[in-house]
């Protein structure tokens, strides 16, 4: 066998054993990377979970305040048509949280502001805390609700 064929076996011996370590290191550095995705991840849900807590302990210290200054326009035990005829804004703020504002998320007007936001899961001390935000005197209000960004 000639030395040159002898040499290019020798060099194709060591591209494939070089070829198959990088494989491995890749699949250890693909296994860490994959780790690390899982713990951003992990971290992100604790981040908003967080995040979601605080929002509601806020939520209710304003809607304490609210109660304890007087502020607090409007009562949960008001059946929504009642909501509607005193603040006819209160729909579409209802809306941002999913409670009435289109088909899939429609209630009945005869429940109350409380049933109507524990039957779609919303945060009572937010929505009063949203709908007490309204401008009494019907003025402009830019509010920011849940995934949702309108002028009332």
């Amino acid at each position: 066998m000639p030395i040159l064929e002898i040499f290019a076996i020798i060099v194709a011996a060591a591209a494939i054993l070089l070829a198959w370590r990088a494989i491995q290191e890749l699949k250890g550095v693909t296994a860490k990377l994959d780790r690390l995705q899982s713990t951003v991840y992990e971290t992100r849900q604790e981040q908003r979970a967080a995040q979601e807590k605080t929002d509601s302990k806020i939520a209710a210290f304003d809607v304490s305040m609210q109660k304890a200054s007087g502020r607090m326009r409007f009562d949960p035990d008001w059946k929504l048509a009642r909501l509607y005829q005193q603040e006819p804004r209160a729909e579409a703020v209802l809306a941002a949280f999913h409670i009435g504002g289109c088909a899939s998320c429609a209630v009945d007007e005869n429940v109350t502001l409380a049933e109507a936001v524990q039957e779609r899961g919303a945060n009572l001390d937010k929505v009063l805390t949203a709908l007490n935000t309204l401008p009494e005197d019907g003025g402009q209000a830019d509010l920011r609700m849940p995934n949702v960004r309108f002028e009332i």
